[in-house]
């Protein structure tokens, strides 16, 4: 039986899975021998438990999510009581089975769609300029220095999540592409961004901000030119990398942590992205509670100073972010670890598919081009469902 054929089992079968990208194609993680639902109280203890590795084996790892709102109480940052799906706050998973899939992904059904009307947008144009309004003065008294604004594109819809993520990896194949099938619910995500690679005593994170989009003007080397020329992109770029190099020197030897990859452009279905690549040396006896600690959430998705912001944007913040801005990964039983920062993200729960999206705000920004990016971010998503 072929690769493809076992996963098209599984799927009909309606059992569990994961995927997520690999170096090589993608891997297929399912017969989960235990389903752990994060919430406040017993994170720490699913952090702070030793598993033993006498012959390791590919399969000795958790696999699954931290939710926004879980990352924020780990730092000691309340998130008030907002509109909410009562979606699970983090869930992992440990698999007995991993399967290796190449990059093209490929599942033809039909009918697999049931949705009505159109995305609606939470927050109007008119709306996110009153917003933006109020955080332009937050940066200029210095409260904040960039403050990324979300906003959620809704519909309720039945959906077949296998078929819409071969479809977008087939279309906007992204670095940190991962699909979630559970019984009741699923997610379908294009992240592009890693925020932790841990082997070892080495560590790195890729922040990425800057964003332009594609058009039959605008190839790789245009892209370049005009963030390098972009004050604003510049800037937000310079203080993201400042932020995560001083996120990683908290749990790095001195000395460490340097910039491996400086502002280097990357190329998407609708846009171009602005990336470094940061690594570092991890200190002596540092676990990785304290690494989840002093680097989630992403700083690049929330803006900086991180805790302050934090607090900015969930007051303002009336709907739960629920996975968006949270972190997808994997911890193995060895202390290695992978996680990236869940952007690009559809969420099925309770029938409702949700894309959540945010720019970010620094005193050059303009309100119609933080609007408007947003959407660019949401597009490859929403053309799923056309």
């Amino acid at each position: 039986m072929s690769k493809i054929s076992q996963l098209k089992d599984i799927n009909r079968l309606k059992k569990s899975y994961i995927i997520y990208k690999s170096d090589k194609g993608f891997n297929l993680y399912t017969d989960f021998s235990k389903k752990i639902i994060l919430n406040n109280k017993n994170v720490l203890r699913f952090l702070n438990k030793k598993r033993s590795v006498k012959k390791s084996k590919p399969t000795d790892l958790f696999i699954g999510f931290f939710g926004y709102e879980l990352l924020n109480n780990l730092i000691g940052v309340k998130v008030p009581k907002q509109k909410s799906l009562n979606f699970p706050k983090g869930i992992f998973y440990k698999p007995e089975k991993i399967i290796s899939l190449n990059n093209k992904l490929i599942y033809y059904q039909k009918n697999k769609f049931v949705f009505k009307k159109k995305f609606k947008i939470n927050i109007n144009q008119k709306s996110y300029t009153k917003i933006f309004n109020k955080f332009k003065k937050k940066i200029k008294s210095g409260e904040t220095y960039q403050i990324k604004i979300c906003t959620k594109y809704k519909m309720k819809s039945k959906i077949d999540p296998l078929y819409l993520f071969c479809r977008l990896s087939q279309t906007n194949l992204a670095p940190e592409s991962f699909m979630i099938k559970d019984k009741n619910y699923s997610i379908i995500s294009c992240s592009p961004e890693n925020l932790i690679t841990k082997k070892g005593s080495t560590i790195t994170t890729k922040p990425i901000a800057g964003t332009v989009k594609k058009n039959k003007d605008m190839n790789k080397n245009k892209a370049l030119k005009y963030f390098r020329n972009n004050l604003k992109e510049t800037k937000e770029h310079n203080m993201i990398v400042d932020m995560e190099r001083s996120d990683l020197s908290r749990i790095c030897k001195v000395g460490s942590v340097q910039l491996f990859k400086e502002k280097i452009v990357e190329e998407y279905k609708d846009l171009f992205h602005y990336v470094s690549l940061i690594k570092g040396k991890l200190k002596d006896n540092v676990r990785n509670i304290d690494i989840i600690k002093a680097m989630m959430p992403g700083g690049s998705v929330i803006g900086c100073p991180k805790i302050s912001t934090l607090n900015l944007l969930n007051d303002q913040e009336k709907e739960n972010r629920n996975i968006y801005t949270g972190s997808f990964g994997y911890l193995k039983f060895n202390g290695d670890l992978k996680f990236n920062i869940i952007i690009r993200s559809i969420l099925n729960f309770k029938n409702v598919s949700e894309i959540s999206v945010a720019s970010g705000v620094v005193v050059d920004s303009n309100s119609k081009h933080e609007f408007t990016e947003n959407y660019i971010k949401a597009k490859a998503l929403i053309d799923l469902f056309k």
